[in-house]
């Protein structure tokens, strides 16, 4: 089995790349955060990012692993990995979840790190400003590099041409 993580600091099209790419036949699976987030928020819960990041991690980290334990292809893109967690630990300052760190290595077959698009939204589960945005980008970077990754830089295309150039380097 051969897991390719798509991933990228917020709002670079991520999801629309996995939306993509399923669109065309392939297996994947969707970011485990806006997953967490969205139920987390129905129960009032305070294990949000922006209100108890080292609970949303540990959460987190776990719901990814189910995710990508849970589908059985032979090839599956993923939003985001575990190893993006490890990114946002760094930006919050907070200490990684064991699971990151006993997991991290050896994991995926190759990264697609999405380069930063010219524009910026925020949604409803995307709370940075642009530059937030972009530091957490350059972390992701940082962690992917640290557990041995050599992610492939994904120009600014339109998106069906950014999944095409993704494919072309499988």
């Amino acid at each position: 089995m051969k897991k390719y993580v798509i991933t990228s600091g917020p709002g670079n099209g991520k999801t629309t790349v996995i939306e993509i790419l399923a669109s065309r036949g392939y297996t994947v699976v969707p970011e485990a955060a806006r997953l967490i987030i969205e139920e987390e928020r129905l129960k009032d819960s305070d294990i949000l990012p922006w209100k108890n990041l080292a609970k949303f991690q540990e959460k987190l980290v776990v719901r990814q692993l189910e995710l990508e334990s849970s589908v059985k292809s032979e090839v599956i893109f993923l939003d985001r990995g575990i190893v993006d967690g490890y990114a946002y630990c760094k930006d919050g300052n907070i200490p990684s979840p064991q699971l990151i760190l006993d997991n991290a290595k050896n994991r995926y077959y190759k990264v697609f790190l999405l380069d930063p698009l010219n524009i910026y939204k925020k949604d409803d589960v995307r709370f940075e400003d642009a530059e937030s945005a972009r530091k957490i980008h350059d972390l992701i970077t940082s962690a992917y590099r640290e557990f041995g990754y050599d992610p492939i830089a994904v120009p600014v295309l339109p998106p069906e041409e950014r999944v095409d150039f993704i494919i072309q380097q499988m």
